[in-house]
């Protein structure tokens, strides 16, 4: 019965038919599943192409994405989760492939290499001959520059838009930079300079409250005070334009707006960056992408330079992982993320770990152990990191010494300077930063510590080439630019025990003194530390045709390589240098005398470094240069892939090593 009536209710009122039936037809396409957004998304046309309403979809597209591939690959997680909305927000605004994006550090491009055509290539991410886990220009027109440490996108983009002045080009230049970022110097340079350079560029602070670990610091507390205070946007303007609908406004206008900023100084947000020149605006929802989008259209049409507040969560979509902040940075390749199972396609991390038995121990690892087993011997050391308490190894002794522990933030410059200080009051400070991040200390490390000769011992982790984060964070330089200075003594360890050791001279002595060692794993140490002397290798294996002198942890590489010599018919003697400061030069010169050929080899870059101190002593002294053959990283950037394909890449592998000795012997 009621199958008839509702039939001829429909005869009765077609367009109720005419309703239902289009009722049909979406409850019947919700049902389908729709083509993903993704791949068809190359930049600014596509995704204006969606409807406003489709775009939280294809936010949890693009996060789906990159877990897919990071948990294979290994790369920056959280970081590229809080700043999905945000990303599609900029790219639905602004067109990226004619205007500058300026992406401070870069660990957060993933979003921005989904949206700009890198989706059929983004399984590639951090493999040899694939997309780079940071920004790179050779790969798209949307990225602006390569960047791998922090602070500098505000200073790019304030160049750029000179530039632009100069050339009359006219573009908009964005820079999106971290809280953490801020609290760098260069930063705070960049953010002075701002208004002198009479551009509109645009300045969005990306406020998540964390860089690795969670942001330190005056700036942080300042922030988290915004945060919590009421939104204030552009007061003084919306007074300025009331004044001038009434009479006598003009008069008025400018004792009311210093009133307003009077005010503002006393309880309105924004209010540093005001006086730094800026037109602050937010804080406002980084993951609401309606709001975003209305804003970014916004800022468009004002000029001069302005700074959009923008509050976002560190691993938006990854609350499973809980609280460990390690996951909310990055992961390694392979990696097994705690409340992911098995379902999705991810071992969890307890299984994994049941699996292997360990018999290495990472560097970084082993220095965690090393030190704090200093500090319980002696009270007066202290340990200093710039951001990387996780990525340093220091976490347990922070947890065991919080009374000893400084994590400055991103704040190189000050925490050399800070160490020198230490050092000078009594202390004993260990400072822990990686090779490529003490580029940024040069002068500190000069003015304040090797000029006052203070006792300040240097752990460079990340020494040498570190693989999937590519040319950015290879530690290829510091050699050359710290054995130039007086009174410093410079050594790499080949293993975790050869490191335990160099640590506790280190300790011991009352000069600046350098550890590097490399991102990678060394055999368990079997038995006590060695004796380690100031200045003096060590023989690893003996022979009469050819001698390899590895610096650091290429020893491994120069054993094996002297095993497979022998198959030529060279016996190889080995030694463990472990000194570039002071050289033990009266055993190289015993070798070279003894031997063929003398062959340097350290993961460095050739000019400047060990082989090229060895160079400059033989020289000096008159004698042998001419045996001398220098192996090291060639006079290029080594390019992302594996530590192995690296290594490989630089020549500097066993069978690199035989190949070069015997080409030279045969010329020779």
């Amino acid at each position: 019965m009621s199958n008839g009536v509702s039939i001829a209710a429909d005869a009765a009122f077609p367009e109720r038919a005419q309703e239902s039936a289009r009722a049909s037809e979406a409850a019947e396409a919700r049902r389908k599943p729709r083509p993903p957004f993704l791949p068809a998304i190359c930049g600014h046309a596509d995704l204006c192409a969606l409807e406003r309403a489709d775009l939280p979809a294809l936010a949890e597209e693009v996060r789906q994405r990159i877990i897919e591939v990071v948990l294979t690959t290994g790369g920056h997680l959280g970081s590229n989760f809080g700043v999905v909305e945000l990303t599609i927000a900029l790219h639905y605004v602004f067109d990226f492939a004619q205007d500058s994006l300026v992406l401070d550090v870069g660990h957060q491009c993933y979003p921005h290499k989904l949206l700009t055509g890198r989706t059929a290539r983004f399984h590639t991410l951090r493999t040899r001959g694939g997309i780079s886990g940071y920004p790179h220009p050779g790969e798209s027109s949307h990225d602006v520059m390569r960047s791998g440490h922090a602070g500098t996108a505000i200073s790019m983009g304030l160049g750029i838009a000179a530039a632009d002045g100069l050339l009359g080009r006219k573009q908009q230049v964005v820079c999106l930079v971290g809280d953490s970022s801020l609290g760098a110097g260069v930063a705070l340079e960049g953010l002075n300079y701002a208004d002198q350079v009479g551009r509109d560029v645009l300045v969005i602070l990306n406020d998540n409250e964390m860089s690795i670990s969670k942001t330190v610091g005056s700036l942080a507390g300042y922030l988290n005070r915004l945060r919590s205070a009421p939104i204030y946007t552009g007061a003084k303007e919306r007074l300025r334009a009331l004044l001038r609908s009434v009479p006598f406004g003009d008069k008025l206008d400018k004792n009311l707006v210093d009133m307003v900023d009077a005010l503002k100084a006393a309880i309105a947000p924004g209010h540093l960056f005001e006086e730094l020149g800026f037109r602050y605006f937010g804080p406002i929802d980084g993951h609401d992408i309606g709001l975003l989008i209305d804003q970014l259209e916004a800022l468009r049409r004002v000029g001069g330079v302005k700074l959009l507040h923008v509050v976002t969560k560190k691993g938006k979509g990854l609350e499973r992982t809980g609280e460990d902040t390690r996951f909310l940075h990055a992961v390694s390749p392979g990696a097994c993320l705690p409340g992911y199972n098995a379902a999705d396609g991810v071992v969890p991390k307890e299984e994994a770990a049941e699996r292997q038995q360990k018999t290495e121990i990472e560097f970084t690892e082993a220095f965690g152990q090393a030190i704090v087993a200093a500090a319980e011997r002696d009270p007066r050391i202290v340990a200093i990191t710039a951001a990387m308490p996780e990525g340093t190894g220091l976490t347990e002794f922070a947890r065991r010494f919080p009374e000893r522990f400084h994590d400055t933030g991103i704040t190189e410059q000050h925490a050399v300077a800070f160490a020198g200080g230490l050092a000078r009051g009594g202390a004993r400070p260990v400072c822990a930063i990686y090779s490529s991040f003490l580029q940024r200390a040069y002068d500190q490390f000069f003015q304040e510590v090797v000029f006052q000769d203070l006792p300040v011992v240097f752990c460079l982790d990340r020494s040498g080439l570190v693989g999937q984060d590519g040319p950015s964070h290879h530690g290829c330089h510091d050699i050359a630019f710290l054995r130039t200075y007086p009174n410093v003594i410079l050594c790499a360890p080949r293993d975790a025990a050869e490191l335990q050791a160099m640590l506790d001279l280190g300790l011991s002595q009352d000069h600046p003194f350098v550890l590097r060692y490399p991102r990678g794993k060394s055999a368990l140490a079997a038995g006590p530390a060695p004796a380690v002397e100031i200045g003096k290798a060590e023989i690893l294996r003996s022979g009469e045709d050819v001698t390899l002198v590895a610096y650091g942890a290429l020893a491994g590489e120069a054993l094996r390589a002297a095993a497979i010599l022998s198959e030529h018919g060279l016996e190889a003697a080995v030694v463990n240098a472990r000194f570039a400061k002071p050289l033990d030069l009266d055993l190289l010169l015993e070798q070279a005398a003894r031997t063929r050929l003398l062959v340097t080899i350290e993961e460095h870059q050739l000019m400047g470094g060990f082989g090229s101190a060895v160079l400059e002593a033989f020289a000096c002294r008159g004698r042998l240069a001419e045996r001398v053959l220098p192996i090291g990283i060639p006079d290029r950037l080594i390019e992302h892939g594996s530590r192995a394909e690296c290594l490989a890449d630089a020549g500097l592998t066993a069978a690199d090593i035989v190949r070069q000795v015997l080409a030279r012997l045969a010329v020779g």
